[in-house]
């Protein structure tokens, strides 16, 4: 944290922004500490960002006693006499300018990959971070959904897929503190519609798919905003890669142009930049061969699916890119297990178990026609639910998905939020067209999973999809405790076949 953190300082950077509506009066301050969350206001002198649904019943006695000065878009609602407050446009995008400023500017000195995409984002940054740590001799950070690596062995389950701003250049200032040079980051769409990474400019940054998806009244209003949003990783990147067989690849390279980045095309039979051929692609194994500029390099993956060598050439090429040859550290991507993704459990009695975090239309669709394309005889078994409160569209996909490829579902709760699951389940239901799909309703997950189980033979397989090892189902504003996808099929497992 820097030490000269100001008024002055304050003032500037608000100003140079351009969201600085009104300053106080003339004043000399120094702050110790930037919060923008009050439970976490614990030193004196410390400038309060107000963002969000906040309350001013928040601002009690105690608290303001140790609070020096406020930032607020909420000019009538917050105002507290003898307290400087600055007036912003934006209280998102001051809450990012203010704290890459506390932290002293850490993105500026970190060498940052980014990856956005509608599924994927986690599985392909862990594989470009697994590529360039083993380069980088373990000096790389990672932020993901599943997991923050901040190095030195400092790890963390994440919240959010992009962390909220300051969380974000705290996060930064530590992995810089920790020795790291390089970070590899998702980026989500909503990270650019709430101004989380505002500021940031990336070396390199990704392309992967984009569907229908986080569309609703609290997420993007319209397919076209989505995409937009996630356009904006390319008008930030220095360097952009793009997967051109996904609809709208192309159109994301020459956006990219357009700000003036470096481009990459990869493709998989177009004629690209950098193109792969897939030699073995089966649940044992992935092996495939990665060509740029005449050379050819084979490569393994030990995780299942077409999809999943696609996210490992984008995040190769995205190595590549920084200056390393991706093909030194072979073996790190050979031995790359991902939590939550494509994770098999191997059965005596109840077939194969997949678990895997698709949780989406697409995502779902592509993760089901692989599997069908490898299963042989036996049923094909989903536990799956959909979110409350965003991504409306999906459940009407899910019923889509299920007609299509599903014998036995069984509909259940996945983050019901402040929905009532079984009316969300409702909406599934009454987009399955199919009359042989036998259904099933246990809203107690770990329940539904254990009946899918139960119902599984010898030669079945079952699909445990959206959750993976998520450790929360978010209810009600709650974080309620959830063993996960995959402990929870493993205990039952352990109970019933003393595996």
């Amino acid at each position: 944290m820097r030490e000269d953190f100001t008024n002055e300082i304050v003032t500037e950077s608000l100003n140079e922004a351009g969201i600085l509506v009104e300053k106080p009066s003339e004043i000399r301050r120094h702050f110790d500490d930037l919060q923008f969350d009050s439970r976490k206001v614990t030193k004196k002198n410390t400038l309060f960002v107000v963002k969000g649904a906040f309350k001013i019943e928040y601002l009690t006695a105690s608290l303001l006693d140790k609070i020096s000065g406020i930032v607020t878009s909420q000019k009538e609602k917050i105002n507290i006499p003898n307290l400087p407050h600055w007036i912003v446009s934006n209280s998102q995008i001051a809450l990012a300018v203010l704290s890459a400023e506390f932290f002293g500017h850490p993105e500026k000195k970190l060498k940052i990959l980014g990856i956005t995409g509608t599924k994927g984002k986690t599985s392909s940054t862990y594989m470009a971070y697994s590529l360039l740590d083993r380069l980088t001799n373990h000096q790389t950070a990672m932020f993901s959904t599943i997991d923050t690596f901040l190095g030195r062995g400092i790890k963390f389950k994440s919240e959010l897929t992009t962390p909220e701003s300051y969380e974000l250049f705290s996060n930064m200032k530590k992995a810089l503190d920790n020795g790291n040079k390089y970070l590899v980051m998702e980026v989500s769409s909503q990270s650019y519609l709430k101004n989380r990474v505002f500021g940031i400019h990336f070396k390199v940054g990704a392309f992967l798919n984009i569907s229908p998806d986080h569309i609703g009244i609290n997420e993007h209003p319209t397919f076209a905003d989505y995409l937009a949003h996630k356009k904006m990783l390319a008008e930030n990147s220095d360097v952009f890669v793009s997967n051109i067989d996904d609809a709208h690849g192309q159109e994301f390279i020459d956006h990219a142009k357009s700000f003036g980045a470096k481009t990459v095309s990869v493709s998989e039979n177009k004629k690209a930049d950098v193109n792969f051929h897939i030699k073995k692609a089966d649940l044992d194994e992935s092996i495939f061969y990665l060509t740029e500029k005449g050379n050819s390099q084979e490569f393994l993956l030990d995780i299942p699916g077409v999809f999943n060598i696609y996210n490992a050439s984008v995040a190769i090429a995205m190595v590549r890119e920084m200056g390393f040859k991706p093909e030194k550290a072979k073996k790190a991507l050979a031995e790359l297990q991902i939590p939550g993704r494509m994770v098999k459990i191997k059965t005596k009695s109840h077939g194969l178990i997949i678990v895997d975090y698709a949780h989406n239309g697409q995502a779902v669709t592509t993760l089901l026609t692989f599997l069908k394309s490898q299963h042989q005889g036996g049923k094909i078994i989903i536990v799956l639910g959909s979110p409350g409160d965003k991504g409306e569209d999906r459940r009407s996909q899910f019923g889509e998905v299920i007609s299509k490829f599903v014998d036995v579902a069984y509909l259940t709760t996945d983050d019901p939020g402040t929905e009532d699951p079984h009316q969300i389940n409702n909406q599934i239901r009454k987009a399955i067209s199919n009359p042989n799909v036998e259904l099933h309703e246990e809203l107690d997950r770990s329940k539904a999973i254990q009946e899918a189980i139960k119902k599984a033979n010898i030669n079945d397989l079952v699909v445990l999809a959206a959750k993976g090892e998520d450790a929360f189902q978010k209810t009600n504003h709650v974080d309620v405790p959830y063993l996960g996808d995959k402990k929870v099929a493993e205990e039952f497992l352990a109970e019933i076949e003393k595996v």
